[in-house]
């Protein structure tokens, strides 16, 4: 049996080496470096790449988002101040992760759907979460599996770590089922979604939420996906987004109450 040639060898790793781990989508606007910024740390959430791995070059990611070196720079340098990426110059330097987390300033200054109310925005993640999960159970292989199976187990290793660590995690196997579910575009709109709802209802995520009921809900809903069963990934999906559904429309309920008693005329006692 002949072996292969070494230049067929090397064209083959050359084109192993070229295919993106992660899909980056082109940018365009006056602000494209904070696209950059947003999409980078979505990658990262998403645990695309983790704590210390590498990540393309400043010339992949040009090629990649379809924008200037200049434009990946000056993202990079918001990114390296904050910590989130580390730059090192020279023959062996490059771009690796430098926290797997994304700091309230990164999160304030990419606004995902800033312009939309908290309201809208979690109408809007059920369907979208929905759909994830039930293309998830078609086409999630047994890695993306054990990855949210993972992001389980570090969710009880971490119940008693600091906020942000343990959002941390629990956001990590909603952006590890929308890596599962295949679908770029909906996997897009998770992140946005549930960013926006981060900034929004902050009080909620660090001081209400019960990190115990969070873990069973993560739970029963890769059960459910595992399973394959439509009918039983809605229940699940239902039981898991109803508790911040409610928390928000309780929220803008008080708030109409609120504007209502200003608007009201107070009649003073003759």
């Amino acid at each position: 049996m002949s072996t292969p040639s070494r230049s067929r060898v090397a064209n083959r790793k050359t084109k192993e080496a070229e295919v993106p781990t992660w899909q980056f989508h082109p940018i365009s606007g006056v602000r494209a470096h904070l696209e950059v910024v947003q999409q980078l740390a979505f990658a990262i959430l998403a645990g695309a790449y983790a704590l210390g791995e590498r990540l393309p070059n400043i010339e992949a990611l040009s090629r990649l988002m379809g924008v200037s070196k200049p434009v990946i720079g000056a993202a990079l340098k918001v990114l390296a101040a904050d910590g989130t990426v580390i730059v090192q110059r020279g023959i062996k330097g490059g771009l690796t992760v430098g926290r797997n987390d994304v700091s309230d300033k990164i999160a304030a200054m990419t606004a995902p759907l800033a312009h939309m109310t908290a309201l809208e925005v979690v109408e809007a993640r059920r369907p979208i979460e929905l759909q994830i999960a039930l293309l998830a159970a078609e086409r999630a292989t047994a890695s993306d599996f054990q990855i949210l199976e993972n992001s389980i187990v570090q969710l009880e290793q971490n119940r008693w770590s600091s906020p942000q660590v343990r959002i941390r995690y629990d956001h990590l196997f909603h952006y590890a089922l929308g890596r599962a579910g295949r679908n770029a575009v909906l996997a897009l709109y998770q992140y946005q979604i549930l960013e926006r709802l981060f900034v929004d209802m902050k009080s909620y995520f660090l001081s209400t939420e019960d990190v115990d009921f969070v873990i069973k809900l993560h739970r029963q809903t890769l059960d459910a996906i595992q399973s394959g069963r439509a009918a039983r990934i809605e229940n699940a999906i239902d039981e898991h987004l109803s508790p911040l559904e409610a928390a928000v429309a309780k929220r803008y309920a008080s708030r109409r109450r609120s504007r209502k008693a200003k608007l009201t005329p107070k009649h003073k006692d003759r």
